[in-house]
């Protein structure tokens, strides 16, 4: 009778050692989205992204920025910044992990480029 008892947590042990990890459907978690946006200044005009620009919560956001003269983005409630160079397109990419909405605004021009709204 011992032999048994003690074979029963061992044939456990063996047993799931082999079992396949399944994650039934509906309990997988999708990847964070990633949104692009691309928004260029020329002449003080705002072009390529609208007032608002809608980004999923968790997502990465990917902004590259165009510019005709030099200034520095700056998105605020994530204090990110991204210098801008006269004609050399800038990456700025940070995780929407913030709720609200936040300007998105160019420091020296003080143009409100456009508000970021994570949710």
């Amino acid at each position: 009778m011992r032999v048994r008892v003690a074979l029963v947590p061992l044939l456990l042990a063996v047993a799931a050692c082999g079992a396949p990890d399944v994650t039934p459907p509906g309990n997988q978690t999708a990847a964070a989205p990633a949104v692009d946006a691309a928004i260029t200044v020329a002449g003080g005009a705002v072009t390529g992204v609208g007032p608002r620009l809608d980004v999923p919560l968790g997502a990465t956001l990917r902004l590259t920025v165009r510019s005709d003269a030099a200034d520095e983005l700056h998105v605020h409630g994530y204090d990110r910044t991204l210098d801008l160079a006269p004609g050399a397109p800038a990456l700025l990419e940070l995780t929407a992990d913030v709720p609200g909405v936040f300007e998105v605004e160019l420091h020296d021009a003080g143009t409100v480029v456009t508000s970021l709204r994570v949710r």
